[in-house]
């Protein structure tokens, strides 16, 4: 790729089964890239639903990368990062729409702050709602939390910036590892060299986790994560997800890969029994409240607490 091929941003946004939104989703980035040099990469993880034909057909600009197997989001993001030419690299879910000034927004932040850093946008739902997208990271404290949630009944501490909080209020901008958080990954930006340098995602998560991981990354290597609370995009939070029945269980192996990769052997013990009991609540309020379909798949993740040698399942698998 010569300099004169490169673009000042790469917009990467992987796939599956999306075909229901990701119209509006492109649509927005079209037009929040209005007079920037850019281009929009999609990584399609084997959706098996036409959803690369329509594309093609409906949005000829756009690079499309069809994948004959779903190796996971982590990777995804990661093959369309080595095929981004852009000097900036935006990383953005198919269940999400720009609004139009959100990636200048963006793009005008990190160029005023030190490079060798992330930034992640307001996430919102449709009726304008913000949705938890700065969160403390993984620890001891906020995981203790999580198995009480039915006897607090939801209710949040009340200082947004003490340590055992695990969201903050969406109404300002942060530096986020100054509070030992971290942004997550349905809009973030970072400089494509910096990504890179920093290894890109962990493709050890298949799905859920690579942004927690990536920026605990950032953290201990000194670097920045702002939470840009100018910048806001609508997040249909859950949409892509939905489209595949095993989440559940990703979602509970991800956070386990994360405490081996991340924590101490004794502090593993107590943060694993924690979410042990947290999925085991989760599980029964499925079972006797609405997701009677997901429980057998949240039993199954139990399972995972098992040690192989014990009866449990193999090793977390290499995924991709």
């Amino acid at each position: 790729m010569t300099a004169k091929d490169s673009v000042d941003l790469s917009v990467v946004v992987v796939t599956y089964k999306s075909k229901e939104y990701i119209s509006r989703c492109i649509r927005s980035v079209l037009e929040a890239t209005q007079g920037l040099s850019s281009e929009i990469i999609i990584v399609d993880n084997n959706s098996g639903d036409g959803l690369c034909d329509f594309l093609h057909a409906e949005f000829p600009g756009v690079r499309v990368i069809e994948n004959k197997k779903n190796k996971g989001f982590a990777w995804g993001v990661n093959q369309g990062a080595r095929l981004a030419s852009g000097r900036y690299l935006n990383i953005l879910n198919p269940d999400t729409q720009l609004n139009p000034d959100t990636l200048r927004v963006l793009l005008d932040y990190i160029e005023k702050h030190p490079s060798d850093c992330l930034v992640g946008a307001r996430t919102i739902d449709e009726k304008g709602r913000s949705i938890p997208s700065c969160r403390s990271l993984p620890h001891i404290g906020n995981i203790i939390k999580y198995p009480l949630l039915l006897f607090l009944r939801g209710r949040r501490l009340k200082n947004p910036k003490r340590y055992l909080l695990d969201i903050w209020e969406q109404n300002e901008t942060i530096d986020a590892t100054r509070y030992n958080g971290y942004i997550t990954g349905a809009c973030i930006m970072t400089r494509l060299d910096f990504f890179k340098k920093m290894g890109m995602f962990d493709e050890r998560y298949f799905l859920y986790c690579e942004d927690i991981d990536f920026d605990l990354r950032i953290k201990e290597a000194g670097y920045k994560a702002f939470f840009v609370s100018e910048a806001s995009v609508i997040h249909l939070a859950g949409r892509s997800a939905s489209q595949n029945p095993m989440s559940s269980l990703y979602f509970v192996d991800a956070y386990i890969r994360y405490i081996y990769k991340n924590f101490t052997f004794l502090h593993g013990i107590a943060y694993k029994a924690c979410f042990f009991l947290f999925v085991l609540s989760w599980a029964a309020g499925r079972f006797l409240i609405i997701g009677w379909k997901e429980a057998p798949i949240l039993l199954q993740a139990l399972r995972r607490f098992v040690p192989y040698w014990l009866g449990g399942p193999p090793k977390l698998p290499e995924h991709g």
